[in-house]
Formats: structure tokens, C-alpha cells, sequence
């Protein structure tokens, strides 16, 4: 409804109810001053134009002006046509109102995102605090001291706090220590996400200093805002920005720990591989003595053999006699050698028809000890003469077997080194555990002869593993076993399978050494620990692996000792775990 007063002139009246008109058809009722000096054909323009509702003049009644008002309005009441045209226009008006406004919110938010952090915080303060100058009645404008919570983790939080000046520490509890998460300074928003969102608060905010603060609660908080449209878009930039900077510093820390744990990672594998290394090479002069004495073996009897070749190819002797030195060549090369105590007991019994213990030896050797072969092959004249001369066959027949059995020691020696040393596959691989152990076991065969060993293999179900670091396993933990124990102690090795559900694969390596005390067995397991005495080198990092390496494998290892009797290490690996 539009009223237009008295003391308006004809023409700007005129004028301002077309332009009115224009805009749609609103219930307009003019008032005129009968005091004043009308033409009668200006009121008459003016009761006309653009269809005027209603004309009132001066001097009026109350109830005069009601009843005009009172009859424009049921006017439209009873034309529905009108009163729906009216309301149309209504709504265009208020949706025109309110683009104007959100455009104008919307040119103003973006006027602040040129500004740097500092003047945003600047406008911010400015603006809040001329807001609270004069309606401050909670006192929500507060100074805290040293020490002062704002916010709780785990608790409820109602409030948003704006820091004008001062600092706020933010913690956050990790199993049983308080660890610093972020500092918040002049211009921060603390509990900004738990306020926003209703969720409880994920750190805790204390004061680091005397800190100014304006404490917003969600009804405060909504008041500023409805009250301000320029404070609105202020708060709603400051706030992004707080959100912003967190999500950032949230982002760079988790590059940073990324590049942390791959720097972690390429530690574990040098760390690994330095132990491995390490171990190794206490193996190569073990390795290095065991290659020696099958390499002097093959020496010593090529050269045999290359000596005695000639006067087999030139003999005199019968080719009857030939025959049985080509005979006793061919056994000597299959027959494992009779023990000293075998060769002194038979030859005392062939000493009746040897003249004397030397040829007896030679003939018990030979295999020509009997009886029936010495009166088969020998008189009581010759036996000297044929035994030197089939001794030759049988030496060059014993160097053959010696230089084939060192050869495959040799062979065998490589391919465990060669193996150990080598890498695992990305992917796991079927391997027989039992293959692992025995290989390890010929590897550390310097040391190990020195020692009782006990090496009981079960029948065991392939395993899908890195085989190569299981053999790291077995090997540090059979090397720590006799670095353990003096001369001549005991070790056992054992493999078994226990078909249950889940079923496993059980190796046990024990010992009766020392045993290890109960106050240091907790920390076997930890870097750089170690147990050696003078003289053993060690690193500390072997049992660390050999722990993550059975961990791996989704296994676990474990130790029980008695000190002065035993040491047993059980490694359990799952023979259905998943593949890695």
C-alpha cells in the first residue's frame, strides 16, 4: 500500500505515482489539504492517473482514514485477480531485494581476499570490537593468564574463540604423553572445526601467556553475523583461511612423514643388508677353510694321479691281473673308506698270510684281505711285487672318488654362498624351509664341526616366503647359539609341521649354553642390544631383523631359556597366510 501526504505539488505527485504505477498495481490512497489552493482539474488528474484508488482530504477523521483504508483493502479481497497480482509483484520485489543484497555480501566477501593474513586479522579485531564497544553485557571480551584451557579433547565445545592477541598451545594426548600439535597466535580462531561441526574437540587449546580472546557462543555468534553483513564476509575469510592453513600444514605433515617412512624404509634395507654383510663375512673365512681342504684334496690327488698313470698304462702284469687292478679302481671310486679301527682289526687277521702288517693294511684296503683272494691272486713270493703294483689302481681309483666327492663339496659350498648372498624376489615364492636349514647348515659347517649337532628335519608342506630371509633367520640365530656356548656344546636343529587349524610350521633351534638371565630376555629383541662376549662380533641389530623378517612372514618368534642349562628359539610361520 502506498499513502502519499499532503504537501506534495501536483506535478511531482503526478509524476511519482506513474513511476510507482510502472513497478505494478499497489494499493495507493492519496491525502490532499482542502486549506490548500487545488485546480480542480490537477485533483482530478490526480484521482484518475494510473487508476489512484482513493482520494482522502484534509481535514479528516480517524475513522474517516480507516474506513478508506478498510475499503481498499476488501477491495482486493474480493478481486483475486488483483490480490494474486499484488502478491506476484510482492515476491519480484523482495527477490529483487535480496539479489541486490547477496550481490552486494558477495562483491563485498571477495574485496577482503586481497588482503595478507595480517590486515585481514586487523579488519577483523577492528570490527568485533567496535561491535562489543557498547553491548559487551557477559563480558565476552575477556583476558586469560598463563595456563588457561579453552578447549578439551574428547569434551563438548560451544564456543568459537577469536585470539587478538596472545598465543594458544594445541595438544593432543598419544597413549601416555601430551604431544604438541600446533601454536595458535594473534588473529587464530581456536575450536573453530568442534564449532562448526557439534563434534567433540580433538585437541586440547591452554594458554601459553596473558592472551586476549573473544569468547563466541552459537547464539553470539549468529547475532554478530545477522547484525553486520560486512563483519560476515570478514569472519567467513577469516575463517576459510584458519580451515585452510590447518588443512595445509595438515597435507605438508603428511608428505613430510611420508618422505620420513620411505626414508625409514631405505634404512631398513641398508640396515639389513649391513647386518647381512656383516654376518656374511664371518662366513666367507669359515667358507674359505672349507673350500681349502677339498681344493688341497683335488691337488694332491691329481697329482697322485698323474704320477701313477704312466706305469698303470705301462705295466707288466698279466691281463688277468690287469683286470683286477681295473676291478679294485672301479670299487675304490664307489666304496666309502672303512674306518682306522675297521682296517686295524681286519688286518691283524690277514697278517696269516701277508708276511707282514704293511701288506696286510694294503690288501685290507684293496678289499684282497681274505683268504679266498689271496689264493686266488697271490703266492707267498709275490704278494709284495702284485700288491705295489694293484696298490697303484687302487690309489688312482681312491684320488677319482675323493676329487668327485670334494668337487660336489665344492659345488654345494658356491651354490649355498651364492644363494645366501643373493636377493628375494618381490613376490613370495614356494620354498621347502627344510632346503633352507640344511644350506645354512653347510654354510656354518667351520663352526659347526666343532660342536654336537642334532639336525632333525620334519616333513614339511611348501611355503610361500622370502626364502632368503628365512635363511638370514636361521643363520643369525645358529650363529648366536654358538657364540653362546664353549667347545663341544650341544646344538640342536628341528623342523615340524603341525596340521591344525591354521596350521604351521614350527623350526626350533636350541642350545645348552649359558641361557639368558630374565632380566635381560625383554630385550634380546631391541636395536643394538647385544649379548656377545669379547672376541664375537656383533652388531645388535640380529635378532631385531630376525624378529621383523618372522613378522613379515605373519609369524612370530619367541624365546624361552633357563639360565645354565638352555636357550630355545621357536620361529612359528603360518603355512596359509596371505602372500605379501
Amino acid at each position: 500500500m502506498v499513502i502519499c501526504g499532503a504537501g506534495v505539488k501536483h506535478e511531482p505527485l503526478c509524476e511519482m505515482l506513474t513511476g510507482i504505477k510502472a513497478y505494478g498495481d499497489p494499493l495507493t490512497l492519496v491525502i490532499r489539504d482542502l486549506s490548500e489552493d487545488h485546480d480542480p482539474q490537477q485533483l482530478a488528474k490526480i484521482t484518475n492517473i494510473a487508476g489512484l484508488n482513493g482520494l482522502l482530504l484534509k481535514p479528516y477523521t480517524a475513522g474517516a482514514f480507516i474506513s478508506q483504508v478498510q475499503r481498499l483493502v476488501e477491495q482486493y479481497r474480493s478481486t483475486p485477480q488483483l490480490l494474486e497480482r499484488y502478491t506476484q509483484h510482492h515476491q519480484d520485489w523482495l527477490q529483487q531485494k535480496v539479489e541486490a543484497k547477496v550481490s552486494k555480501m558477495r562483491a563485498g566477501f571477495f574485496d577482503y581476499t586481497s588482503m595478507t593474513d595480517a590486515e585481514l586479522v586487523d579488519k577483523v579485531s577492528q570490527e568485533l570490537f567496535k561491535f562489543f564497544q557498547d553491548n559487551d553485557e557477559n563480558h565476552l571480551c575477556r583476558t586469560y593468564s598463563k595456563g588457561h584451557l579453552l578447549t578439551q579433547e574428547g569434551a563438548e565445545n560451544d564456543f568459537l574463540w577469536f585470539i587478538s592477541s596472545g598465543e594458544v598451545v594445541l595438544k593432543r594426548s598419544d597413549e601416555e604423553q601430551e604431544l604438541e600439535v600446533a601454536r595458535m597466535g594473534t588473529g587464530s580462531l581456536v575450536g573453530g572445526m568442534s564449532f562448526v561441526t557439534g563434534e567433540r574437540a580433538f585437541t586440547s587449546g591452554e594458554t601459553t601467556c596473558n592472551t586476549e580472546v573473544i569468547k563466541l557462543d552459537r547464539k553470539t555468534f549468529a547475532r554478530v553475523m545477522e547484525t553486520s553483513s560486512s563483519l560476515l564476509a570478514l569472519f567467513t575469510n577469516l575463517l576459510l583461511r584458519n580451515f585452510n592453513r590447518r588443512l595445509q600444514k595438515s597435507i605438508l605433515t603428511k608428505l613430510q612423514l611420508q618422505r620420513t617412512i620411505n626414508s625409514l624404509d631405505q634404512a631398513y634395507e641398508q640396515l639389513f643388508e649391513k647386518e647381512k654383510m656383516a654376518v656374511l663375512g664371518q662366513l666367507i673365512a669359515g667358507v674359505a677353510h672349507e673350500l681349502n681342504n677339498p681344493v688341497a684334496a683335488i691337488l694332491r690327488g691329481s697329482e697322485t694321479i698323474s704320477e701313477h698313470i704312466p706305469d698303470l698304462v705301462r705295466n707288466s702284469l698279466p691281463q688277468s691281473e690287469q683286470q683286477l687292478g681295473l676291478d679294485i679302481l672301479q670299487s675304490a671310486m664307489k666304496i666309502s673308506p672303512l674306518s682306522t679301527r675297521d682296517i686295524r682289526s681286519r688286518a691283524r687277521e690277514a697278517q696269516q698270510y701277508y708276511p707282514n702288517n704293511l701288506m696286510a693294511r694294503k690288501a685290507v684296503l684293496m678289499g684282497l684281505d681274505s683268504k679266498e683272494a689271496f689264493k686266488a691272486h697271490f703266492t707267498s713270493s709275490d704278494s709284495d711285487t702284485k700288491l705295489d703294483a694293484l696298490e697303484k689302481y687302487h690309489q688312482v681309483g681312491t684320488f677319482l672318488r675323493n676329487i668327485s666327492v670334494c668337487s660336489h663339496r665344492i659345488a654345494d659350498l658356491v651354490k649355498s654362498l651364492k644363494h645366501y648372498s643373493g636377493q628375494d624376489p618381490e613376490q613370495q615364492v614356494e620354498s621347502d624351509i627344510n632346503e633352507g636349514l640344511a644350506e645354512t647348515v653347510m654354510i656354518l659347517d667351520n663352526r659347526l664341526k666343532h660342536f654336537n649337532v642334532d639336525c632333525r628335519y620334519g616333513e614339511l608342506p611348501s611355503l610361500a616366503c622370502y626364502p632368503i630371509a628365512l635363511q638370514q633367520v636361521w643363520t643369525n640365530l645358529i650363529a648366536n647359539a654358538l657364540d653362546a656356548m664353549e667347545e663341544g656344546g650341544n646344538i640342536s636343529i628341528s623342523s615340524q609341521f603341525f596340521d591344525v587349524s591354521p596350521s604351521y610350521i614350527n623350526v626350533v633351534i636350541e642350545d645348552n649354553g649359558p641361557g639368558i638371565p630374565d632380566t635381560i630376555k625383554d630385550k634380546i629383541f631391541e636395536l643394538n642390544y647385544t649379548t656377545k662376549r669379547e672376541g664375537n662380533f656383533g652388531l645388535g641389530i640380529g635378532l631385531t631383523i630376525c624378529q621383523q623378517i618372522v613378522t613379515q612372514h605373519q609369524g612370530q618368534i619367541t624365546v624361552v631359556s633357563e639360565p645354565g642349562n638352555f636357550t630355545r628359539f621357536t620361529v612359528s610361520l603360518p603355512v596359509n597366510h596371505q602372500r605379501g
